[in-house]
């Protein structure tokens, strides 16, 4: 994880000053306890806070969308859990959950360009990436028996990073099916070819 480095200045103030300016880093995105205090010097240990990173990252940007959205961050050992709530959600959650995909997307991106070393983050909305799963798993389980009673490749898509990685876990057992994805960008096809028998 990220350590805490040391930032002085005359008062409180040059102190976190100086933290926001080494750490590259707004005030909001730190965390930082106060050392030293002295008559004219003041030491603080300050890092940069992933989940202020985040919370900051999607207040703004629904704020700029005009966007009836809250998040609410919470910090386990495998990830930072993102549930949102809100009246806009259908934004987000229509057409598959591509939207919510691709927020999350973004939010790992911003991580991955202001920490070194960080959790995942998971965004989520009233259990909707499970009823997702489960769908998406129905989906591919229907896909595979069409694609060993034709003999022919099924596609599936264009579907995003998420949607696809629950579709090849979904068949990666079953003996009949091969998966792979096809495609460029973000958004990508899922092949399913049955397999012929040896």
């Amino acid at each position: 994880m990220n350590r805490s480095k040391s930032f002085h200045g005359a008062s409180l103030d040059d102190a976190l000053s100086a933290a926001s300016s080494g750490l590259s880093a707004r005030l909001e995105e730190l965390h930082y306890d106060v050392v030293e205090e002295g008559v004219d010097k003041v030491v603080v240990e300050a890092e940069v806070d992933p989940v202020a990173v985040l919370g900051l990252f999607l207040s703004e940007t629904f704020r700029a969308g005009a966007l009836d959205i809250t998040a609410h961050i919470l910090v386990t050992d495998e990830a930072l859990e993102g549930e949102l709530e809100g009246q806009d959600l259908r934004y987000f959650t229509a057409s598959g959950g591509k939207g919510l995909d691709a927020l999350q997307y973004l939010c790992n991106r911003v991580l991955n360009r202001r920490l070194s070393d960080h959790t995942p983050i998971h965004l989520d909305s009233d259990g909707f990436k499970e009823r997702r799963a489960q769908e998406l798993q129905e989906r591919a389980e229907s896909a595979a028996d069409e694609a060993i009673r034709r003999g022919a490749p099924v596609i599936l898509g264009p579907l995003t990073p998420a949607a696809r990685r629950e579709i090849h876990l979904a068949l990666a057992d079953d003996p009949g099916v091969e998966t792979e994805s096809d495609g460029e960008g973000f958004l990508k096809r899922i092949v399913i070819r049955p397999l012929r028998r040896r």
